[in-house]
């Protein structure tokens, strides 16, 4: 499964020139960075007027809603985005963007991939203590640029820039604990910034047997950095180190239900990156250097049952030049990267066969991009070409869109391409769970997409709408044999995508702001039966308000819905349909000097039960206080 990623590493340039664009952005006021550049829409950052896709971008008044310390929980507000999360918080939490599976979207960290080479998706349980300033989300096929893994979309996460000292502790239901510290200095010429983070959690009844608690706990060190080299080249760096225990209830007996058993899952991942860019005869370049590692081990009453190690390595250079054509300008863009995974599973056994093994994949990638901009016309084309070191077939992949400025305040855009995600290690190796066998013969899942849509900004009101329809070939499945051991298929006919989505930010006041979001998604396979975990209906409304008159008095509400999905009760081998649910949070910030406040955070504050994955209950209502220095 050697996934292309390293078109990621396409995004990784994309987010390259993200990081350097955002590094001037990060010094600018909240109202500047809603207007910023987006850096996930291709390989170098562009004015959001010009995007010809449907992309999202939560910015840190949008973040400071929810102040939830789980990415997972903060995109819940992001149009046709579904979470799925095994019980309590910290525990595998999966992103679904349109209908998708969750190793169809790309997640990275200021430009640097985060998802873990053996499962090909990233477990956003493993992602807190970030401090992201930014979060930018562009839904749709992305693959021309970056690669494999961007069926469904990219998440783009941007670090913040720390000055002097941050942190906040808080401590509330559930037992849990969380200590977040930032520390950060301007240097002649750069920036160093170093964080830390620790929480904890007693958890829940995940089996819901009424035995005991689940908990999670995590901790990470990031360090992040910038030198300005000369006036016009900029070097800049990330070293990030998580560790997570996560308990774990597991299917003993074969009944479709969990029983309370002491087990956990362990993991220690680093990730590091460091990017160069400059001028010089009139191009800019970017090149960009990331490693990862990162290693599973799955415990039951304190004895090693498994282990999986996954290592990512990977470089990229992109070129770029802009020429004036007639009252327009022409940017182009190249774009050369490599990719190296690495996979190897040991430290196991089981009655189907030898799971311990060495895999590795590399992976070439070439890339353009062409972006004209006349008056208030933009026109942009992508295409990608992939070649495996074995394995699979080369990739061919690509992306067309233009958007009409209108007025007063409207853009009409639309676009199309195609994606493609290659099977990762585990459906082409297996063993987990011990009796799942991989299929070396499997073939990448590809898709086709095409999307409409309308961005509206009228004074203090700003909305979108927008409509897509995918077809994916070669969907990816599990199949159940007769012998009690399962594998992975590809089907045989087209899955098919649709859904529509909507938008809306509303400036009530100079304190108050509003926001909404609602998409329904239809997401069925070849058979015409709805795929799992996806719901009917997502979005929910928040509402924000700082004080006008006392700094650093501020309030949030949110709502977030989750419509009603089917799952799979493996079990009973049946479909089983999952209830909807509301999710109600609140927080509160009451400043007691300059820099230090009261934090009251509330979550499921209607104490609803709440299962995204059947079988796996989560938290119901909490309560936290805490103290945050600003």
């Amino acid at each position: 499964m050697k996934r292309s990623s390293v078109c990621i590493v396409a995004a990784s340039l994309a987010c390259l020139s993200s990081v350097h664009a955002e590094e001037a952005d990060r010094t600018e006021s909240e109202a500047d960075l809603r207007l910023a550049p987006v850096n996930v829409s291709g390989l170098r950052a562009v004015s959001p007027g010009d995007v010809t896709g449907s992309v999202s971008v939560l910015d840190a008044a949008d973040l400071r809603v929810r102040d939830q310390p789980y990415l997972a929980d903060q995109l819940r507000v992001v149009p046709g985005v579904a979470v799925s999360r095994s019980g309590a918080v910290g525990a595998l939490t999966q992103i679904r963007i349109r209908g998708s599976e969750a190793n169809h979207t790309l997640v990275l960290l200021d430009g640097i991939e985060l998802s873990d080479p053996t499962t090909g998706e990233t477990d956003f349980g493993l992602l807190s203590g970030l401090y992201p300033a930014r979060i930018e989300i562009a839904r749709g096929e992305q693959s021309a640029l970056f690669g494999a893994d961007a069926i469904g979309g990219v998440i783009n996460i941007i670090s913040a820039r720390t000055n002097g000292v941050q942190g906040q502790v808080e401590l509330g239901s559930h037992d849990t604990r969380r200590l977040d510290l930032a520390v950060g200095q301007a240097l002649t010429a750069g920036h160093i910034s170093v964080a830390v983070a620790n929480s904890r959690t007693e958890g829940v009844d995940t089996s819901g047997t009424g035995g005991e608690t689940d908990g999670a706990q995590a901790s990470s060190i990031m360090m992040t950095g910038q030198l300005d080299l000369a006036e016009v080249w900029r070097l800049s760096g990330l070293v990030r180190f998580g560790q997570s225990r996560t308990d774990n209830d597991s299917d003993r007996d074969f009944d479709g239900l969990l029983d309370d058993t002491a087990e956990d899952s362990r993991t220690d991942q680093w990730t590091m990156g460091a990017a160069l860019s400059g001028t010089a005869s009139g191009v800019d370049h970017q090149l960009r250097l990331a490693w990862s590692d990162i290693d599973r081990s799955r415990y039951a009453a304190g004895r090693l049952e498994g282990q999986t190690l996954g290592q990512r390595l990977k470089w990229a250079y992109s070129p770029a030049h802009s020429i004036t054509v007639g009252e327009g300008t022409l940017d182009l863009a190249g774009l050369v990267d490599w990719e190296r995974e690495d996979y190897e599973r040991a430290k196991e056994s089981t009655l189907f066969g030898d799971p311990n093994q060495t895999q590795r994949f590399e992976t070439l990638g070439l890339a353009g991009q062409a972006r004209l901009s006349v008056n208030r016309l933009s026109l942009e084309a992508s295409l990608r070409q992939e070649n495996h070191d074995g394995g699979f077939d080369e990739a061919t992949t690509w992306r067309i869109g233009g958007a009409w400025r209108a007025l007063p305040g409207g853009k009409l855009r639309a676009s199309a391409g195609s994606g493609v995600k290659n099977p990762t290690f585990t459906e082409l190796f297996g063993f987990f769970p011990g009796s799942f066998v991989g299929n070396p013969d499997l073939a990448p899942e590809q898709s086709t997409s095409w999307e409409m849509g309308w961005d509206q900004t009228h004074d203090r009101v700003v909305w979108s709408v927008s409509y897509f329809e995918a077809e994916l070939e070669d969907e990816i499945f599990t199949a159940f044999n007769q012998d009690g051991t399962s594998t992975a298929r590809n089907r045989t006919g087209r899955s098919e995508r649709s859904g529509l989505e909507a938008a809306l930010t509303w400036s009530l006041s100079d304190q108050v702001s509003l926001g909404a979001s609602a998409s329904r998604i239809e997401s069925t396979n070849d058979t015409g039966t709805a795929e799992i975990r996806v719901p009917d209906w997502t979005g929910g409304v928040q509402l924000a308000w700082d004080s006008g008159t006392e700094q650093g008095i501020r309030a949030g509400l949110a709502a977030d819905y989750v419509g009603a999905q089917g799952d799979f009760d493996f079990g009973s081998f049946r479909r089983v349909e999952l209830d909807p649910y509301w999710l109600v949070s609140a927080t509160i910030d009451l400043p007691v000097s300059d820099r230090v406040s009261l934090t009251l955070r509330g979550t499921n504050l209607l104490d609803q039960t709440t299962t995204d994955v059947f079988g796996y209950q989560q938290p119901g209502a909490g309560l936290l206080f805490g103290l945050r220095v600003r």
